[in-house]
């Protein structure tokens, strides 16, 4: 274990990156790092992944306690670690044996890995009989109906009709340019907002195939939620640097694009399929839409229990704002284990945020097992 000042490249003569706060963490200085190594004894890979999912949870509950928080954490094989591991400031060290005495101790006092929950069936998704066309024609048909509303389209919309978007071999390719040009990697940008309506367009054009469409609706979940979200994840670190919970401006741009676009898909739930009427549900909790809390609670009965209905159990609490109703739901996903313990969020998070966060990985797990089709 060692402990020393966070290193702040803005402040380091020798670094090419001295006098430029913008590329360095200038809210740190002042702060000092305390780094550990673990030589990991698992006796398979599931156990090795639970024990440090397990650890970084632990890890944040020990910074959280003295005003501090989880920076980042990596796994690599142990000469790979041991090579690359700095030394200086080195408070702490244990012989092998001794560490892996200790370990083991460690060890005793981690939850058992969950039992993985029995699988359902896939979310029923109709498939036509006719055939579809490329994803990529929909999505220039669409781009085009909005051209003509509204006279001009945003950047990034504009550039499908362009023969660069031709490069694309398949309908795969198109969809995961569609999200990652929006939110790359997550993120919100300045023109997120701007681009979403053309997603809510895809995710309400009946020649875009329905388990698409699930994935365009997902999409617009993510993006009305990311501030929250990150606010959420976040939580411990924004704290101890005294820094906002609320979204940015980019943030609130992105949920208001969604909000404004929630209404018209949500009205189409009837004629969707189950895989869409799960997404619709989380876009609803996402954009506080009372109104679809008891078809949500409805599609929820199908299922007896388990992470898909109490997925739709928190997205009817989310729609309704029933915050009593969300802490339950969000409390028994916790005890269930189906969320990492270090996917679980801080107490410092605000509630409708870490309840989001718990919802999307529960969303990601349905649209893994969707075909597109």
């Amino acid at each position: 274990m060692t402990v020393r000042p966070v290193h702040l490249p803005h402040l380091d003569p020798g670094s090419h990156l001295f006098g430029k706060p913008a590329f360095s963490r200038p809210e740190l200085e002042g702060w000092w790092s305390v780094d550990s190594l673990v030589d990991e004894e698992a006796p398979d890979p599931a156990s090795e992944f639970h024990q440090h999912a397990c650890e970084k949870a632990a890890v944040e509950a020990l910074g959280r306690a003295h005003g501090g928080f989880w920076n980042r954490g990596s796994q690599a094989g142990r000469e790979t670690m041991l090579s690359r591991f700095d030394h200086r400031g080195l408070v702490h060290e244990l012989g092998q044996e001794q560490a892996h005495r200790a370990r083991r101790e460690a060890i005793a006092g981690f939850p058992p890995p969950p039992e993985e929950p029995a699988p359902c069936a896939p979310l029923a998704c109709t498939t036509a009989e006719r055939p579809f066309p490329p994803m990529l024609e929909c999505v220039r048909q669409v781009a085009r109906d909005q051209e003509a509303r509204q006279g001009r389209l945003p950047d990034g919309t504009a550039w499908w009709l362009t023969g660069e978007a031709d490069a694309f071999s398949n309908d795969h390719e198109v969809v995961f340019e569609l999200a990652d040009s929006v939110m790359h990697q997550g993120t919100c940008y300045p023109h997120t907002a701007e681009e979403l309506p053309l997603l809510a367009g895809l995710a309400a054009h009946e020649d875009v195939r329905p388990a698409h469409r699930a994935l365009f609706t997902t999409f617009l979940f993510e993006a009305a939620t990311i501030g929250q979200r990150l606010a959420a994840s976040g939580a411990d670190r924004r704290v101890a640097l005294g820094l906002p919970l609320e979204e940015t401006a980019d943030e609130l741009s992105a949920r208001h694009a969604a909000e404004a676009a929630a209404p018209y898909l949500l009205a189409r739930w009837d004629t969707e399929d189950e895989a869409v009427r799960f997404t619709l549900a989380a876009l609803a909790a996402a954009t506080r839409h009372s109104a679809s809390a008891a078809r949500i609670r409805h599609l929820a009965e199908r299922w007896a229990t388990g992470p898909r209905t109490d997925a739709l159990r928190l997205a009817a609490a989310l729609a309704e704002g029933d915050t009593d109703e969300a802490g339950t739901v969000v409390r028994g996903i916790v005890e269930s284990g189906v969320v990492a313990p270090d996917k679980v969020p801080s107490p410092l998070a605000p509630p409708r945020g870490a309840a989001l966060t718990l919802l999307k990985p529960l969303v990601e797990r349905e649209m893994s097992s969707l075909p597109a089709r």
